[in-house]
């Protein structure tokens, strides 16, 4: 019993790790109007990628660059915690969010720290005369490509584990409570997300809503821990 709990825990130490990375990363509120360069200027030549073009330029360059370490160097804490996740079912489906979060955790650095490589790019552009704007345009669409594909591939493994084990939590076939699918990362990441789009100008907001599933992991990871210690202690009381 201690393993599995040891597991969760490495999964809560990582979960807040990668929150507080999220936060000194892409905790900006988004103000395209203060850059009219980006905003006027390059509209064009940015296309829908204005607003992520301007998110990071009012982090310092030491900021970002502390935004990306913290996650990067706790992620075998995630890895270890899928085994923690695996122990929490029953079946086959075990093994499928096994493979699935191990996977989306492994191609989540490069989806995190391409953000800091698109900040620090469109920071050059603002500081750049203007005969240099196409290559650094060109730079910029090029660590936006590279982001994407690791990114999107990393948080649509690691939505597709959680769905299986929230779908398996209401069936039953978890250690947990039914009632702790309302823990499961995917609701509570709904949450966290529909609440701080209701405050689009906030800095606290921004910063929560950067992080909105890394705190919803550390939402489960705790809620998790916290029913199977409940469990090991009732066990214990009992022998």
């Amino acid at each position: 019993m201690t393993k599995p709990l040891t597991l969760l825990l490495s999964g809560l130490f990582a979960a807040l790790c990668w929150t507080a990375a999220d936060m000194l990363l892409v905790g900006f509120v988004q103000s395209p109007g203060q850059y009219p360069l980006f905003s006027r200027t390059l509209a064009s030549a940015l296309g829908d990628d204005v607003d992520l073009a301007v998110l990071m330029l009012a982090g310092s360059p030491q900021r970002l660059f502390w935004g990306v370490l913290p996650a990067t160097f706790s992620l075998p804490f995630y890895l270890a915690s899928a085994f923690g996740v695996r122990r929490l079912l029953r079946g086959k489906a075990a093994g499928a969010v096994l493979s699935l979060l191990s996977v989306g955790y492994a191609l989540s650095p490069l989806g995190h720290a391409g953000f800091y490589y698109m900040g620090i790019s469109a920071q050059t552009l603002l500081h750049s005369p203007p005969e240099a704007y196409p290559m650094l345009l060109a730079q910029f669409r090029a660590f936006h490509a590279m982001l994407a594909v690791h990114w999107f591939a990393s948080v649509g493994l690691l939505a597709a584990g959680w769905l299986v084990l929230l779908v398996q939590t209401v069936r039953g076939k978890t250690v947990l409570p039914r009632a702790s699918v309302w823990a499961n990362p995917l609701p509570v990441g709904a949450v966290v997300a529909g609440v701080c789009s209701l405050f689009p100008q906030s800095a606290v907001a921004a910063c929560i809503g950067g992080a909105t599933f890394n705190i919803a992991q550390a939402v489960f990871f705790a809620s998790a821990w916290y029913c199977l210690y409940s469990n090991y202690q009732h066990q214990k009381e009992h022998q």
